[in-house]
């Protein structure tokens, strides 16, 4: 059983919808808190408490910061908080979301794992708050950084850093016992059309009725969805779903036309670990299997 803390910008892409119903169905999940970050944290805070009423389980959660490290030009409310009217759930006000990292990793010693799946702001400002936790920390995956071979159409492209790109120089440059990124290029071979989710993803629980109902406007404008999110998540239950390369992340901080950019540097000595390929089908299987509570080998 593994005692996760999850930190998420959920309200807007459906992955973070299904990354949290993920956890709230596997089996050897302890899901012991959830954080929220970025535009009107309140409201997402909100969306997660609906989608784990759903599934019957009392999680802590904390709206977290709404305000950057470094300024950016944009930073998006929760488009789908329209739909709140329709599920119970709690509200929210912000409150303190590091200190409340940092109380659950001291509490539970080296038996925590970090999960990040927004930009890195909570996360960093609990490192620099409270440096000891990166210490008691048992690890740290993150979904962040673009490392592929071709250049981004925009740098925004590689959301998680670009929405602030100093939190995420920060989190990439700590020392966790097990620091492991779920960069772009790998998330991106993961992408599905709109009208082959229904194959992948069964409405047949009031919990992935939420997941949807929360994520159909994304769908019905995207036309797509790119699973970013779960492959972090199930990449903690499932460690070889992912090969992965140890080295160095620098990020950019200063030049506009790259800002948040993220560079790898290959070394044994490294602090992180780059995922570079995923097990396409182990990965359907294992997500479908467990959102639809099957069991599998």
């Amino acid at each position: 059983m593994e005692k996760i803390l999850l930190d998420t910008d959920i309200g807007g892409d459906i992955d973070d919808a299904i990354c949290l119903a993920y956890l709230l169905n596997e089996p050897d999940c302890e899901l012991i808190g959830i954080t929220t970050v970025c535009g009107e944290p309140e409201k997402r805070a909100a969306i997660a408490d609906a989608i784990c009423q759903t599934s019957g389980k009392n999680v802590p959660i904390v709206a977290g910061l709404d305000t950057t490290m470094q300024p950016i030009p944009l930073y998006p409310t929760p488009d789908c908080a329209v739909r709140l009217g329709y599920w119970r759930h709690n509200t929210y006000i912000k409150k303190d979301a590091p200190a409340f990292l940092y109380q659950k990793i001291k509490e539970n010693p080296h038996e925590v794992i970090l999960l990040g799946i927004g930009n890195m702001t909570n996360i960093a400002t609990l490192f620099r708050t409270y440096p000891h936790a990166i210490g008691l920390l048992k690890g740290l995956y993150v979904m962040n950084g673009y490392f592929g071979s071709e250049a981004l159409p925009e740098p925004y492209y590689n959301w998680n850093s670009w929405a602030d790109p100093l939190a995420s120089k920060i989190v990439f440059g700590s020392c966790v016992a097990v620091h492991r990124a779920i960069p772009l290029e790998v998330t991106d071979m993961l992408t599905i059309e709109a009208e082959e989710a229904g194959g992948l993803l069964k409405r047949n629980s009031n919990l992935m009725k939420a997941v949807f109902d929360f994520g159909n406007a994304w769908l019905e404008s995207a036309g797509k969805f790119t699973l970013h999110d779960p492959l972090a998540a199930v990449a903690v239950f499932h460690s070889d779903i992912c090969t992965f390369e140890r080295g160095y992340v620098q990020v950019e901080t200063a030049e506009k036309k790259n800002m948040g950019g993220t560079t790898f540097t290959s070394s044994d000595d490294g602090n992180v670990e780059i995922a570079h390929t995923v097990d396409k089908r182990r990965f359907y299987r294992i997500l479908s299997a467990t959102l639809n509570r099957i069991t599998v080998e």
